[in-house]
């Protein structure tokens, strides 16, 4: 009898275009199963806290990792979070097994933006001046010559200097940026605010505002709201590279040659030369459907082949999804969501370590709005603070035409490939009807009989358990011509 076989899941999903049209290898809806075993779906790993809760009820307003590489070794991560009463922000590193002060009485509410030169770490946040440290127990102004008033929001390090932007005190300039002097092992940092010093003014008059920094190649980029613009030491004038920017720099990241960010329109892509390139067309409804007035609490991070970017709560298709975030796996440009059991405040890459007796990874960590921080990646179920939950994935396949497309056909068996399948179950609907229940899968091969006469078959995968399923394919069985007895089909 004929069979239709559907064995390369590696496209993964495309919710924009209509399910009957998109690729064999997508799916209309990829929720918290990957790509990363390539050819089929696999439910993702984990969550699990770390150490334990920093402050009840506050969030994690920034993270970062210090790697400390001359010296004493004082490598450790930095998360600045409200004190209880929400009076002042505090930023906790660890200890033995602990989290411990670093700094104390910050301005509550103001996120941070860090970074390292010369065994220094900076702090910015747009509220209080700028300071730095070098054993994340004592901050000061080291490196900070001319400059130790300043209050700028946004700080980091390319070609040997400290670069500083938006500065925000008592007169303000949103355009502008700030460069100490060169830097070299021994030599303390400068700065030049005074008229034709080292500072230099992005486009002001374009009524936008610089809301991130950082290198890429042989240049900086200058994020604002509404455009981008390149930065060459010693320009007169930074040139323009096209007019989208970013609500914000958290969702700007850097990973194998692609700088990444994300607006209202999607996430781009920009590899140094040209134009950045629009990249989330396939997963366009979900960008559409974040609520305008949450676009500025979007966070990202990456690693070496994905881009992950939280957006918070939406309804596409009159379906709500939480905590959403949506994860494109760069080797394969293909696209699927992941949802969580918390609100994700803040994104960060730890490199590994070993902080007294506690063990980093070289993971992503995530900060919640309850003083909590995860690692991503470990174990088989998510958690809430302490309480474990577990995942619930859902694959819903491409609405496949079946054998005599757009005649009907007549379906008699189904055979689904899957490893560690003990736990997902099958549904299938024909022709985009009702959903009917098929069976759980419990061998490496399922199969069994299917029912029904149509034009097309989708099918839904859904596996809420502790296990961890990887779907690898379908096999339809069609009636041929004739039935199985040797009459004609009528």
């Amino acid at each position: 009898m004929p069979k239709l076989n559907y064995l390369d899941l590696s496209g993964g999903m495309n919710s924009k275009t209509s399910p009957l049209f998109i690729k064999n290898s997508e799916c209309e809806l990829v929720q918290n199963y990957h790509m990363d075993n390539l050819g089929s779906l696999t439910k993702r790993d984990g969550i699990v806290y770390l150490i334990g809760q920093i402050v009840d009820t506050k969030s994690v307003l920034g993270m970062y990792y210090f790697d400390d590489i001359q010296g004493t070794d004082y490598s450790n991560v930095l998360i600045a979070i409200d004190d209880a009463t929400s009076t002042n922000s505090d930023i906790f590193k660890i200890t033995t097994n602990a989290w411990a002060s670093s700094k104390a009485d910050d301005t509550a509410g103001a996120i941070p933006t860090f970074c390292s030169f010369m065994d220094y770490v900076f702090r910015t946040n747009g509220s209080d001046v700028i300071i730095s440290s070098t054993d994340l127990a004592t901050w000061s102004t080291t490196h900070l010559t001319n400059f130790t008033t300043m209050k700028p929001k946004y700080c980091w390090v390319w070609e040997d200097r400290v670069y500083a932007a938006y500065e925000n005190g008592t007169t303000k300039y949103p355009s502008r940026i700030f460069w100490s002097s060169l830097g070299t092992y021994g030599s303390t940092l400068s700065w030049n605010t005074a008229a034709n010093g080292q500072w230099a003014d992005i486009n002001p008059d374009d009524n936008d505002e610089i809301v991130w920094g950082l290198p890429f190649g042989k240049q900086s980029l200058i994020f604002k709201t509404e455009s981008i613009y390149t930065w060459t030491f010693g320009q007169t004038e930074a040139d323009k590279l096209i007019e989208v920017g970013t609500p914000t720099g958290l969702t700007v990241k850097i990973t194998q040659g692609f700088c990444f960010f994300t607006n209202k329109y999607g996430v781009y892509a920009y590899v140094g030369t040209g134009k950045p390139q629009l990249i989330s067309k396939k997963v366009q409804d979900f960008i559409d459907a974040i609520p305008t007035t949450n676009l500025s609490l979007m966070r990202a991070e990456v690693d070496n082949d994905h881009y992950y970017l939280y957006i918070g709560d939406v309804t596409v298709s009159g379906v709500s999804y939480s905590n959403v975030m949506l994860v494109y796996t760069i080797s394969l440009k293909s696209w699927h969501i992941e949802t969580y059991p918390f609100e994700i405040k803040f994104m960060a890459r730890f490199k590994r370590n070993t902080l007294g007796t506690t063990e980093i990874y070289d993971n992503i960590y995530l900060g919640d709005d309850d003083g909590f921080i995860y690692r991503k990646g470990t174990g088989n179920q998510d958690y809430l603070g302490t309480a474990a939950r577990t995942i619930n994935g859902r694959i819903l396949t491409k609405e496949y035409p079946l054998l005599d497309f757009p005649n009907d056909s007549t379906l008699k068996k189904m055979f689904v490939l899957a490893q560690k399948g003990v736990g997902a179950k099958v549904n299938y609907r024909i022709n985009r009807g009702d959903w009917r229940a098929w069976k759980d899968l419990t061998e490496r091969v399922t199969e069994g009989r299917i029912a029904g006469i149509g034009k097309t078959l989708q099918l839904s995968i859904t596996d809420n358990s502790i296990s961890q399923s990887q779907i690898e394919g379908f096999s339809f069985e069609i009636l041929g011509e004739k039935g199985e007895k040797g009459e004609k089909r009528t």
